[in-house]
């Protein structure tokens, strides 16, 4: 495995509409993938692929709102505008287009500027992303979630609640510098901007499998087996209502990219080289 010294990776703040926009910039290939994490994770999680891949491919990392080094505010957004993001970061970096994605919310904000602009995107892949969620009836336990972020963050119990939901009690036991880092975003984030994010992916978000088939560009959907959040049956249905959609279950929870970088690198690569090309 390849690992990318510090030196090669380059921090930049890209002004958009949502504010200044934490973008971590690697690797040493030629094609370039931009990934925005999940709700309650930064730039990090993608270390593991990154580690991997580095020397096949550019990454740029996005922290979202309010999430790793990125700034935020306490007024709730879109997921337009979180894809209006995304676009502006690509602008930044003059790119007309770029194989696209993320977990989970990155999922989701990828998915629209797809729907927005499919002329950017070579292939879109979404890892872990729900295709259901509907702000007209959320559950409680998304309540409860949107809740915890402004009122409970300082509380080890919330934090290690998200954190079993998220990832298996393998994963965070032998990944200890994962979850340590994990914990420590958490403890800096600013609660009240975290939960204005937190509020918009969760309790504004619209079901993305009913706008499935409208994506007209290769479409690589990865969902863990263990996911209780969103099961993967549902996943797979909607990979399948896509054009051009290719799914792939994987072991693990919530957040692949971390349970299983190994695996999730592997199918990425074949993946990429079938659709795009190298």
């Amino acid at each position: 495995m390849t690992r990318i010294e510090p030196a090669t990776r380059i921090s930049h703040m890209v002004e958009t509409e949502l504010g200044r926009l934490h973008v971590l910039e690697t690797g040493t290939g030629d094609r370039m993938i931009l990934l925005w994490p999940s709700i309650f994770t930064d730039h990090r999680i993608y270390d593991g692929i990154v580690d991997r891949l580095a020397t096949s491919y550019r990454f740029l990392l996005i922290d979202g709102p309010a999430h790793g080094r990125s700034e935020g505010g306490e007024t709730e957004f879109s997921m337009e505008a979180c894809a209006n993001a995304l676009g502006q970061v690509m602008d930044h970096f003059s790119l007309q287009s770029a194989i696209i994605g993320g977990t989970s919310w990155g999922g989701i904000t990828a998915a629209h500027l797809t729907l927005a602009t499919p002329e950017r995107v070579e292939a879109l892949i979404l890892m872990n992303t729900p295709m259901e969620i509907d702000a007209a009836k959320p559950g409680l336990k998304a309540r409860f979630i949107a809740s915890g972020a402004r009122w409970m963050l300082p509380m080890a119990f919330f934090r290690d609640g998200v954190a079993n939901s998220f990832f298996t009690p393998e994963v965070l036991k032998a990944n200890q510098t994962y979850t340590t880092s994990f914990h420590a975003m958490l403890r800096a984030a600013q609660p009240s901007h975290l939960a204005a994010a937190i509020r918009s992916v969760i309790l504004r978000g619209k079901p993305l499998k009913d706008r499935m088939a409208e994506l007209s560009v290769p479409t690589f959907v990865i969902a863990g087996r263990e996911d209780e959040m969103y099961p993967i049956s549902v996943q797979a249905e909607a990979a399948l209502l896509a054009p051009k959609g290719h799914f792939e279950p994987v072991g693990g929870k919530h957040i692949s990219v971390v349970e299983r970088p190994e695996e999730v690198s592997a199918i990425l690569k074949t993946f990429i080289a079938r659709e795009v090309g190298q």
